[in-house]
């Protein structure tokens, strides 16, 4: 049975019409070529497909198919940045080793993503900073991909960072910074921009600092976004007060404890009250 017969007839078994099945996917007009094997669809748009379906690609490639593997690969490759974002290292490693099989077989940028976290894991898994800058210098020489390339640049100078080397640091968050393009993802610029900013208030630099915080505010807000807002407010409070100026400072401090209580992020709410906290003494008994 071709793709396009094994598409109609799962469409048949869950009584979707083929408007159903293409509502924010692709054209009706789409799916009905597809079903009559006048198009053959790209992997991208048989994923979402199969996802509407409720089946696994293998369903329509075969479980040892190339295709099959790529979806394999490209839902681990979600579910450990799942586990990255909340920094379950352990987790991660757990599905690093579970699935050695399926990653030996990755390729190309697919095998790039595996090295970086393989990197990250030496890092804040296994405690040997060294080694991660060795393994991500390494890998970002080889690394082509716009994006990927980012990320691992990032994490570069994260790890300098945390050796308090910020004249290295900031080498590379520069470096990062001036690739940047419209194309890419939205959270990944921001991340380097938060890290940057990080490292330009470590250095006293705040001047840069909150620079590098206004790009920042300025792309998740035109997201629409909340990811690192209140990370974002709270280093724009921090520069104006350690700039003199505090009830600009404290507004922000103010704004960035909102976002961290909408999130549920009690550490931090709690941590930027006792700022806010300081701050107005301070300012009170100045009056």
């Amino acid at each position: 049975m071709k793709i396009g017969e094994k598409i109609r007839k799962r469409r048949k078994e869950l009584k979707m019409t083929q408007a159903d099945l293409s509502e924010g996917i692709c054209t009706q007009a789409m799916v009905s070529r597809i079903e009559k094997k006048k198009v053959k669809p790209s992997r991208e748009l048989m994923e979402k497909l199969a996802e509407r379906l409720a089946v696994s690609l293998h369903y329509f490639y075969g479980e040892d198919s190339v295709e099959s593997r790529y979806s394999k690969t490209s839902q681990l490759s979600r579910l450990i940045r799942q586990h990255l974002e909340r920094r379950e290292y352990e987790s991660v490693s757990y599905l690093i080793s579970s699935n050695e099989e399926l990653i030996s077989q990755a390729i190309g940028q697919d095998r790039m993503f595996f090295e970086w976290i393989n990197g990250l894991l030496y890092a804040y898994r296994d405690g040997e900073s060294d080694k991660a800058l060795r393994h991500l210098l390494r890998l970002e020489e080889m690394t082509k991909n716009g994006e990927l390339r980012i990320e691992i640049i990032d994490s570069i100078g994260n790890q300098y960072l945390r050796q308090d080397n910020y004249e290295l640091a900031e080498k590379y968050y520069q470096k990062g910074f001036s690739i940047f393009s419209e194309w890419m993802n939205y959270e990944k610029k921001a991340k380097l921009l938060l890290n940057y900013s990080v490292c330009l208030a470590k250095q006293n630099k705040y001047n840069e600092c909150i620079n590098k915080v206004f790009q920042g505010l300025s792309l998740v807000i035109s997201e629409n976004t909340l990811f690192l807002l209140g990370d974002f407010l709270y280093y724009k409070g921090y520069c104006l007060e350690k700039l003199g100026q505090k009830k600009d400072g404290l507004r922000s401090y103010k704004k960035a404890r909102t976002i961290f209580d909408i999130q549920k992020n009690e550490n931090y709410a709690v941590s930027i009250q006792l700022i806010i906290d300081r701050l107005e003494k301070e300012l009170a008994e100045n009056d």
